[in-house]
């Protein structure tokens, strides 16, 4: 039998982006009201039109954001930034230095809305929705009302502004929602070609691996968890975010698939009923912060008597990575391909 042809990530991904309008033409229901365009010189994130033009003050919260503006070649626009939960990326550490003549950096606790304002930018970049609350530097219409335009990593849309992470939309968390994004920020940035550049280097590593696993018959139940500040409960990566996204493209299945959203509390009952194959954990918080960080966290699941028979432990099959890797943003690629290649091995022999 003809082996059949492999249809890239990417394009599979698009076609399937078309179903719910074929299913409308053919009397499934009325079809969805036509999305918003934005106005000339404009982009449309997150329900908020945001001008096209280029900051010349930038503010970044949240890792994801701070990378994501270095690596569009913006750093010397950054004026501000707060928030990395791990070591910057080695070829963007450089382009990174806060204090004297460089950004402020607000590496543990929200900035106020005062302070942030009072270093006057033009564009604040937030790679969750938690900047753009009052509790944080107040909602996106308040900054826009004072002339300070902003962009959000869009799998992180409330249902409305101001809402908490609490309150989000159903959200594209696909890895091109994440291109999308990095394309219109680039856009925002006047960084286009840059832009353009990441985000094929990120759809070629998505292809190849993808190639790699054509074919597999065993998906292992991946779970993502992590203990945030050294808590003692566990929190679990879900459904409805990027962490599964990468679990499936690597090659695996979400052990969780019960359990909507990013770090949600789960118990060590739920956790033994959850058999994981595999368990990943994203160490995190601090500029300093590597995968070698969920040492501890990993000890403590090995040596916990209660969790002697659950799968991954009994087989030691525990992989550690950082938060930034599964956060939205220019790391995801690398990631698919490292959490494929402990899933399985033998894809990936020779290179």
């Amino acid at each position: 039998m003809p082996r059949s042809r492999r249809i890239p990530a990417r394009s599979l991904l698009a076609a399937l982006a078309l179903v719910p309008a074929l299913l409308a033409g053919c009397g499934a229901g009325p079809a969805p009201a036509p999305a918003v365009a934005p106005p000339a010189g404009a982009i449309r994130n997150c329900d908020v039109d945001v001008p096209v033009e280029r900051p010349q003050r930038i503010v970044a919260m949240f890792h994801n954001a701070v990378e994501a503006v270095l690596a569009l070649g913006a750093g010397d626009r950054l004026v501000g930034a707060a928030y990395l939960d791990n070591s910057l990326l080695p070829e963007l550490a450089g382009e990174f230095r806060p204090g004297a003549g460089g950004p402020v950096y607000w590496p543990e606790e929200y900035p106020s809305r005062e302070e942030v304002l009072r270093i006057a930018p033009d564009l604040v970049v937030s790679g969750f929705t938690g900047a753009f609350t009052r509790e944080g530097l107040g909602t996106r219409a308040e900054l826009g009302g004072t002339g300070t335009n902003t962009f959000l990593f869009s799998a992180f849309c409330p249902t409305t502004d101001g809402g908490t992470q609490e309150a989000l939309a159903s959200n594209d968390v696909s890895f091109d929602a994440v291109a999308r994004d990095l394309t219109d920020l680039g856009r925002l940035l006047g960084a286009d070609a840059r832009a353009a550049e990441l985000t094929g280097r990120m759809h070629a590593t998505l292809d190849d691996v993808a190639g790699r696993l054509d074919g597999i018959t065993e998906r292992p139940r991946v779970a993502m968890l992590n203990a945030p500040g050294g808590r003692p409960e566990l929190r679990v990566f879900g459904t409805g975010d990027v962490a599964t996204t990468i679990i499936e493209a690597a090659g695996g299945v979400q052990a969780f698939p019960g359990i909507a959203g990013r770090q949600r509390t789960v118990s060590t009952e739920g956790l033994i009923a959850a058999r994981p194959d595999v368990i990943v954990v994203p160490a995190c918080c601090g500029s300093d912060v590597g995968p070698e960080s969920a040492a501890p966290l990993v000890q403590k699941l090995r040596d916990d008597p209660a969790l002697a028979t659950v799968p991954a432990i009994r087989d030691a099959r525990i992989v550690t990575t950082t938060f930034a890797e599964v956060s939205p943003g220019i790391r995801n690629a690398d990631a698919v391909r490292a959490l494929a290649e402990a899933l399985h091995p033998d894809r990936f022999t020779g290179g």
